[in-house]
């Protein structure tokens, strides 16, 4: 029952197709004695849409390559606007070690202490470990001269206590990794006003330089003169309206193209 619904639905909406592309009377759609015209119709409608599929696919393809110039050229831009960002603020960076109350990152040195948290440049910092009795200490020593000491105590106050202590290699390896990416931070501010000088002479250079693109859309532009102007666009069209115009004078209907 159901499946012989679906068939009758199936043919109904045939039916009404058939009727709508071949407008007229029902001997028009459906008997033999027009399918010559029906055909002479149909033929014309495939050619001007095979037509229209051949145009929108050139000018498509000429537009996507002409969105993908404008696109490549605003990554280029972004990437380096990115690249000034950070050239002009590096931040803290990415962190390198921590031990005690001092965390190491890429640019600064971060105390962290109960009352407080402040940043050390990196940048010309002098970096000393000494042992004591009770603690070894890291002094480090900014560009201006100021001095903090770090203390890591090798002792515990009391055995209950449950003090972090730790032992002089463990100390005097972190002030070494300290003064390597200290130097590796020197290096990297001795570089940094070309590196900026460079970057944004490179933005200022794309920013004004639109040539790819302007190529691109005028690519674009010649693709759709050529297609507004090719006698095949003409001749599909003087096909289909004389196909059009032999239904109408058959049946008295306009046909849908």
């Amino acid at each position: 029952m159901v499946l012989g619904l679906i068939i009758c639905a199936g043919a109904l909406a045939g039916v009404a197709w058939q009727r709508y592309r071949y407008p007229g009377r029902w001997e028009h759609a459906f008997s033999p004695r027009h399918a010559d015209a029906r055909k002479t119709l149909s033929d014309a409608r495939v050619a001007a849409r095979a037509w229209e599929r051949s145009k929108d696919q050139t000018e498509s393809k000429a537009r996507q390559d002409a969105d993908a110039a404008e696109k490549a050229r605003e990554e280029r831009l972004r990437r380096l606007d990115q690249r000034i960002a950070s050239l002009s603020n590096p931040g803290r960076g990415e962190r390198v070690e921590a031990l005690g109350e001092l965390v190491l990152f890429q640019h600064v040195l971060v105390v962290q202490s109960p009352s407080a948290t402040r940043s050390i440049a990196l940048a010309g910092m002098k970096v000393r470990f000494e042992p004591g009795q009770k603690n070894h200490s890291v002094y480090c020593t900014d560009a201006d001269g100021h001095v903090y000491r770090a203390k890591y105590p090798h002792l515990p106050s009391s055995p209950e206590s449950g003090e972090q202590v730790f032992d002089e290699d463990q100390v005097r390896d972190f002030g070494v990794t300290i003064e390597n990416t200290v130097a590796q931070e020197n290096i990297f501010r001795a570089r940094l006003p070309r590196q900026l000088e460079e970057a944004e002479s490179k933005w200022e250079e794309i920013q004004s330089d639109t040539s790819e693109v302007d190529a691109a859309r005028e690519r674009l532009q010649k693709v759709r003169q050529r297609n507004g102007t090719d006698p095949r666009g003409e001749a599909v069209s003087t096909r289909l309206a004389e196909a059009s115009r032999g239904w109408e004078r058959l049946t008295g209907r306009v046909p849908p193209k």
